[in-house]
């Protein structure tokens, strides 16, 4: 199983010609097949066998077991306890004001008191039913049947002990999206979804965002590349932790294949029942039609060249969801392009200015120390010179990456940088540290997840395997005027 990896600069003249045009124009339309920086896909890259890494090509084998949750519900809903998280989204946070604009110091509401989430998983249908862009008074249902189905699909859902039913006709895949608004926010809401007469049996619920600063716990991998074996345990272990949010940064496929999504999702699935995803473009993703199809981005129509990168607010944090080919065009050329210059205008934000964090998530990294086969890839010097001091000055307090398939974390210019790409792929090996790299450096090549815990006083970041082994622990004190 040989995967090779290369830079976004090792693209043919062709390829970087188009990639240019396509950012002159906006960006890939809906079903483009366009590859940037990393790995070339692998057909074998799901399933690593061999636990030791060699030089040649790093491979491991996937025991992943299965955690207990040790769940103790809502005594008003069984699904959801009662201090499980969800999130809020910018469209229910006042608008962007001019840059610089002062609001004062971000406001914190509450302690960080997560509490287990069920992990059972209903297998009814081919996808889902998962929940998608979860703000403070609403949500999106996303469900897909084996086969397509001539009906319309409904939600039936839980409000305040008062039931309601939202229906929609599925779209021309056969999947169904429903949107459930004038809901009330931090709350749990149980539902259950039907087409004519299959419907879910599973008990589920999800939580709606908060409409306060209050902490929030997020889960965050990468490098999934669908693969059932490590997704699977990571889901039970991120609901046994009570998260409120997951991330997904990039390569959740190792091609942007129909199969594989459903695979991952699959995979995914007892978590994204009940907690919202979030999903960041690798370079496997091609920007292909299926990624788009598969996610409901926060204010996006699903051909909208902005659904690239987005942000979201939940609750006390701020998350950047950026794609690295602009920073690359933009080092080149030395123009900013579309989405550098909106960064630099959500970042001075009224919603990312009065969030207690501001986290920004990437597939590929600004840095990093390991690599398949040492041939002296350590990361985009476009993020080096772009992004990581953009951050700086913006008061952003870590990135996380992916790409690298490992765990490693340091910090450049006051900021954070976390690589968490276990989620599944071929674990790659350590390399030599280049001239000028960034120490001290923590690393580890091992499957596993990162939790992230912002609260009031602190930021932590936590980084398991899947046998629980504790591989790294960071806590990032919070300053006041930051």
């Amino acid at each position: 199983m040989n995967h090779v990896k290369t830079g976004w600069l090792g693209w043919s003249l062709p390829a970087l010609v188009l990639a240019l045009m396509l950012v002159a124009c906006g960006g890939a339309s809906d079903g483009a097949d366009v590859t940037d920086p990393g790995q070339t896909p692998d057909a074998d890259a799901t399933m690593p066998d061999v636990a030791t890494p060699d030089a040649d090509e790093p491979d491991a084998e996937a025991d992943p077991g299965q955690a207990d949750p040790g769940s103790e519900p809502d005594a008003d809903n069984p699904e959801l306890p009662a201090d499980a998280g969800g999130g809020e989204d910018t469209a229910d946070i006042p608008g962007t004001p001019d840059t610089g604009t002062d609001f004062g110091p971000p406001p914190c509401e509450g302690d960080l008191e997560p509490q287990p989430i069920p992990d059972t998983a209903d297998t009814t249908f081919l996808r889902g039913p998962y929940v998608q862009d979860v703000t403070p008074t609403g949500a999106v249902i996303v469900w897909r049947p084996q086969t397509p189905i001539d009906q319309e699909g409904c939600v039936h859902y839980t409000v305040d002990d008062t039931p309601a039913t939202a229906c929609a006709d599925a779209d021309a895949r056969g999947q169904y999206e429903v949107r459930l608004t004038g809901l009330p926010a931090d709350t749990a809401i149980p539902y259950s979804v039907a087409v004519g007469e299959t419907q879910t049996t599973t008990p589920m619920a999800f939580r709606t965002a908060p409409d306060t600063a209050r902490p929030v716990r997020l889960l965050v991998f990468a490098d999934g590349h669908f693969n059932e074996a490590v997704l699977g345990p990571i889901s039970v272990a991120a609901l046994a932790d009570g998260v409120d949010v997951a991330v997904s940064v990039g390569d959740l496929v190792s091609q942007p294949e129909e199969d594989q999504f459903d695979k991952a999702l699959n995979g995914l699935r007892p978590l994204m029942h009940r907690v919202p995803m979030y999903a960041v473009l690798g370079n496997h993703e091609a920007r292909g039609a299926n990624h788009f199809e598969a996610f409901v981005v926060p204010g996006a129509a699903p051909d909208a060249p902005t659904e690239r990168y987005y942000s979201v607010r939940h609750g006390n944090v701020w998350m950047g969801m950026l794609e690295v080919i602009d920073f690359e065009v933009s080092a080149l050329f030395g123009v900013d392009t579309d989405q550098v210059t909106w960064l630099r205008r959500e970042l001075d934000s009224e919603a990312a200015r009065t969030a207690r964090w501001r986290l920004l998530f990437i597939h590929h990294p600004p840095w990093s120390l390991g690599w398949g086969h040492c041939d002296g890839y350590h990361g985009e010097a476009s993020l080096r010179t772009l992004l990581v001091p953009l951050a700086a000055e913006k008061g952003v307090t870590a990135i996380f990456s992916g790409h690298m398939h490992g765990y490693e974390r340091g910090e450049v210019d006051g900021v954070t940088l976390v690589v968490n790409g276990g989620g599944g792929g071929g674990l790659d090996i350590e390399c030599p540290e280049p001239e000028g790299f960034p120490t001290p450096w923590v690393r580890d090549y091992a499957f596993h997840r990162v939790t992230v815990d912002a609260g009031c006083d602190s930021l932590s970041i936590e980084a398991r395997d899947l046998e629980e082994r504790l591989i790294d622990r960071h806590e990032i004190p919070y300053v006041p005027g930051t």
